[in-house]
């Protein structure tokens, strides 16, 4: 009998135990949430701007060094030309993010951690 006891107090003590357990509450993400789009979405735009970046610092590089003025009239006219292209290729870089619509892209869900 003190055997059968012992074991229906030990079944007890760990019902016990096992309600002492408390469980944490789990905080759930603000329900707006701002989706920031990755580096592939504007792949394109990077590389325009890349190649942007390197046609300048290639007109700023071609400074002539004698200070002849037809050299600098010509290097002027190149930087002036490379401006302005540079110019219309950002603005048409804006238009076209300015026409993505980034709500149709984004389909995940904040998935909290367990």
């Amino acid at each position: 009998m003190a055997a059968k006891i012992k074991k229906a107090e030990k079944k007890t003590l760990k019902k016990k135990a096992a309600k002492k357990v408390v469980k944490k509450a789990v905080k759930k993400a603000a329900a707006k949430q701002i989706l920031k789009p990755t580096k592939k979405l504007f792949a394109l735009e990077i590389a325009l701007l890349d190649k942007l970046q390197l046609e300048l610092f290639e007109a700023i590089s071609q400074k002539p060094q004698t200070m002849n003025f037809d050299e600098i009239r010509l290097f002027v006219d190149n930087v002036y030309m490379v401006l302005n292209k540079c110019a219309t290729i950002t603005k048409d870089i804006k238009n076209s993010l300015l026409q993505k619509d980034y709500k149709e892209l984004f389909t995940e869900t904040y998935n909290s951690p367990a």
